[in-house]
């Protein structure tokens, strides 16, 4: 085999063992960088303060639905018709216990507005200087929920199933705090 030929076949498979290595490495490298799904972290039982607890905007709190507006159809054409999907066992959701805002000057001046998450389902909560306010309750599917308030400066919201009972108890005094508590029944 000519000299030339050689080194030129050396060359070759030096750039191709070169060139497949940076790729390897390339490959490996946008594999470990790759966005992985979020992972379900564990919630603590008692929260410290609400600046620990998750924020929820108030533009986010659950509002009814408008009613549709129709146009009169003419006496000529037939009436419409609407066909809704029938939900998926798994698809049907528990529904939302939406509640009027709060009034400004009962729950201002605290630290705002927390939702606090439990197994039976989410409570957003607004915490004054000296009261807290119930904004909404959002069960799990499976649960139905219950509320009292025995003074302006307790809210205790009851998550209850078949087999499990959660109890968010939600208070400013002596600073403002919310508790879960989890019973299998």
């Amino acid at each position: 085999m000519p000299r030339l030929l050689r080194y030129l076949l050396i060359w070759l498979s030096c750039t191709a063992a070169s060139v497949t290595a940076v790729m390897l490495t390339v490959y490996f490298v946008i594999g470990l960088t790759r966005p992985t799904p979020p992972a379900a972290r564990s919630v603590q039982a008692v929260y410290p303060s609400p600046s620990v607890l998750v924020g929820v905007p108030a533009s986010s709190v659950a509002t009814p639905p408008k009613a549709p507006t129709t146009t009169p159809a003419s006496p000529s054409s037939p009436p419409p018709t609407t066909r809704t999907p029938s939900p998926s066992p798994s698809a049907t959701r528990a529904p939302v216990t939406p509640t009027p805002r709060p009034s400004a000057s009962k729950c201002s001046g605290g630290p705002g507005l927390h939702t606090v998450p439990s197994e039976g389902g989410k409570v957003t909560v607004q915490y004054g200087r000296d009261s807290v306010c119930f904004v909404s309750a959002v069960p799990d599917p499976g649960f139905r929920t219950s509320t009292g308030q025995s003074d302006p400066g307790t809210l205790v919201v009851v998550f209850t199933s078949d087999d499990h009972r959660s109890q968010i108890t939600a208070t400013v005094v002596p600073t403002a705090q919310a508790s879960v508590r989890e019973t299998r029944l």
